[in-house]
């Protein structure tokens, strides 16, 4: 008698990310299993449901105190600005393919799942969804304020412009989700970080002399 073929958790979960980055949220759990080569029944045995899957798939919220995935005062005065925000632009990019899926499934379903405590982190100590908004935007615009200090950006509304940049990345993000591939979108993610800072640098580039 032929021994059970062994499914590994990591397959199905490399593989569940590779449907849902192609597909965004009209990826199917039929698709997932039939890719990954097991049946639904012992895809949902591993994970109890669609949302289940996708957020052990895509790590979202992998660090639920962390406003932004780049520590941009540790960049203050190094590189040039349009390189510390690039490099920013594509980290959060990234982060908002995981986050956007998440909120949309959370938003269609009536009843919630509760998530079970994350090790290290007891209620009370993880930031809420817009608490980390605010701070992230604050931390932005407080990275423009310094530079602006050591004269590489003139003054402005840093606030306004950390709004703009973050605001761009995320409504990249959420179309791509929407169309469901992202190699629909008339523009690559690294052209489009580009062209915003373009964009923005007319107004933030320092002055000449």
């Amino acid at each position: 008698m032929a021994r059970p073929t062994t499914i590994n958790d990591d397959l199905l979960l490399s593989t569940a990310r590779e449907v849902f980055l192609e597909k965004g949220l009209r990826a199917t759990t039929a698709e997932i299993s039939e890719r990954a080569g097991v049946s639904q029944g012992i895809l949902f045995k591993r994970f109890k449901t669609k949302q289940a899957l996708f957020r052990a798939a895509m790590n979202a919220e992998e660090q639920p105190n962390c406003p932004l995935p780049l520590d941009l005062m540790q960049h203050v005065g190094q590189h040039t600005v349009q390189e510390n925000l690039q490099t920013l632009g594509a980290m959060l990019i990234r982060k908002y393919y995981a986050i956007i899926p998440s909120m949309m499934m959370d938003w269609s379903n009536t009843r919630q799942e509760p998530q079970p405590p994350r090790e290290g982190v007891t209620e009370g100590d993880s930031l809420s969804g817009p608490e980390r908004s605010v701070k992230g935007l604050r931390n932005v615009a407080a990275y423009l304020a310094e530079e602006a200090k050591l004269g590489r950006i003139k003054e402005n509304n840093y606030e306004i412009l950390a709004q703009t940049f973050i605001g761009a990345c995320w409504h990249y993000a959420f179309l791509q989700v929407m169309m469901g591939a992202w190699q629909k979108q008339p523009i690559s993610q690294e052209q489009y970080i580009q062209e915003v800072l373009n964009t923005l640098w007319t107004g933030i580039g320092p002055n000449k002399n």
